[in-house]
């Protein structure tokens, strides 16, 4: 039969008394045989063997696909579907849903009703309630009720660290296309201009997190059709961005800010270009160093220096020789200032390491995904990965809170994982979805 993809489970607001834990643990228990096999019949009598329970899976249509079973004697496949009682089966709809043909078995914790498909057949019903063992319910319960950002902590290293290394590198793949699916898009809107998506990437990843949005505006607003025209030229470069982020557009007292004003009048005049909203942009509880003039002057000085066009940041695949390309530091007048008209003591302001770092991670390796995703080339998305593996880790709290169980992050690449594994698993408690969960759940007493 032909297997049809299966419906999400989400948060169970409203649990059914008779087995309080959600379809989704006993989904899990079904695939992952967490039941006495032994005798195994459905309701009516007839003896079932299971070749293969099936895989979970997310999609619309029932709940497992790929099963093997034996039936009576006669060999099925197709999908499974699961329930809490098999009276849900109509509750759900599924009786006039064709979807719900190819499902030959009907799995349920108590059966309290007959199930039949759009096409009128008795679907054969397998009830667990009688062969299910409470310890893979009380370890889910434990996981999914349990308080601080980690619910399994008290499980981590040092139980099963390759098991988690391994689990971790399929988590870090689905960080990287979920964080570059908007860069994606981005790309094909730009005609696949592989230096327009650098440029695009390249300034929100300067944004950092404050300034994110106001720095894509600014990519939007100054499109790398127009940049390129005048990037051997650092002060032209600087009019450009200073003026399009909408920050020239009042009065001075210094002669620098006054002659990027003159400047940018012109080339906007000549590009018809019109500046992004100057009220975007953050100053608020970041660091001096950190304020968007001083990006903006570094990003200035980085373009300015760059030799070439920004694809040859794909091109390359040394992680110091990509430092050393993102190395700027912008002009003298930012030596004595953080903002313009407000002079403070000499201090030089290059990119500092730790944020040429985080160019690599938000900027290099969301280009070498999305190009090697788009052009079919794994050697680019295979470097995406082996950048954030030469990387070292950021620092932040969360990690420190997986060091201190006995995870830590020795790279880039695992600390980007932990990060999506605690946004996308951890908080919302999906731990039947994470495959650390899942084992821990079949098989830790």
């Amino acid at each position: 039969m032909q297997v049809v993809h299966g419906a999400a489970q989400g948060p169970h607001l409203l649990l059914d008394p008779a087995f309080p834990y959600g379809e989704d643990l006993l989904q899990f228990i079904w695939e992952a045989r967490l039941f006495n096999a032994r005798g195994l019949c459905t309701v009516d009598g007839r003896p079932v063997e299971v070749l293969h329970p099936g895989m979970v899976q997310h999609d619309a249509g029932p709940d497992l696909r790929g099963a093997r079973l034996r039936i009576d004697g006669q060999e099925w496949a197709g999908t499974v579907e699961v329930h809490v009682r098999s009276s849900d089966w109509a509750r759900h709809g599924h009786q006039h849903d064709p979807a719900y043909e190819s499902v030959v078995l009907h799995v349920v914790y108590e059966h309290d009703a007959e199930a039949r498909t759009v096409g009128g057949r008795a679907l054969p019903t397998v009830e667990l309630r009688s062969r299910l063992g409470t310890a893979a319910l009380d370890r889910s319960a434990r996981l999914l009720q349990g308080r601080g950002a980690l619910p399994c902590a008290a499980h981590l290293p040092p139980a099963e660290p390759e098991r988690m290394g391994t689990w971790l590198e399929s988590v870090l793949v689905e960080r990287l296309v979920r964080r570059t699916a908007a860069a994606e898009q981005l790309f094909v809107q730009l005609q696949r201009d592989a230096a327009a998506l650098a440029w695009h990437l390249l300034c929100r990843a300067f944004g950092q997190r404050a300034n994110a949005e106001p720095f894509a505006m600014l990519a939007h607003a100054l499109p790398w059709s127009v940049l390129r025209r005048v990037r051997d030229d650092v002060f032209r470069v600087e009019a450009l961005l200073f003026g399009q982020a909408g920050m020239l557009q009042v009065d001075f007292v210094d002669e620098h800010p006054r002659r990027l004003q003159a400047e940018h009048r012109a080339l906007a005049r000549l590009y018809d270009l019109r500046p992004a909203p100057v009220a975007a942009w953050t100053f608020g509880r970041l660091r001096p160093a950190a304020f968007p003039t001083v990006r903006l002057a570094q990003l200035a000085a980085l373009v300015a220096r760059a030799a070439g066009e920004l694809t040859e940041l794909a091109a390359v695949a040394d992680p110091d020789t990509l430092r050393r390309m993102l190395q700027a530091e912008p002009g003298p007048y930012w030596t004595t200032h953080y903002r313009f008209d407000a002079a403070t003591a000499p201090k030089a302001k290059p990119l500092g390491p730790a944020t040429v770092d985080q160019l690599l991670i938000n900027a290099v390796v969301p280009l070498l995904f999305v190009l090697g995703r788009a052009r079919g080339n794994q050697e680019l998305r295979d470097r995406a990965i082996d950048l954030l593996e030469r990387l070292p880790p950021e620092h932040n709290a969360l990690l420190d809170q997986w060091a201190a169980r006995g995870v830590v992050a020795d790279s880039a690449a695992r600390g980007q994982a932990l990060l999506e594994l605690h946004a996308r698993y951890c908080v919302p408690r999906r731990c039947l979805s994470c495959g650390f969960g899942r084992h821990l759940i079949a098989t830790r007493p």
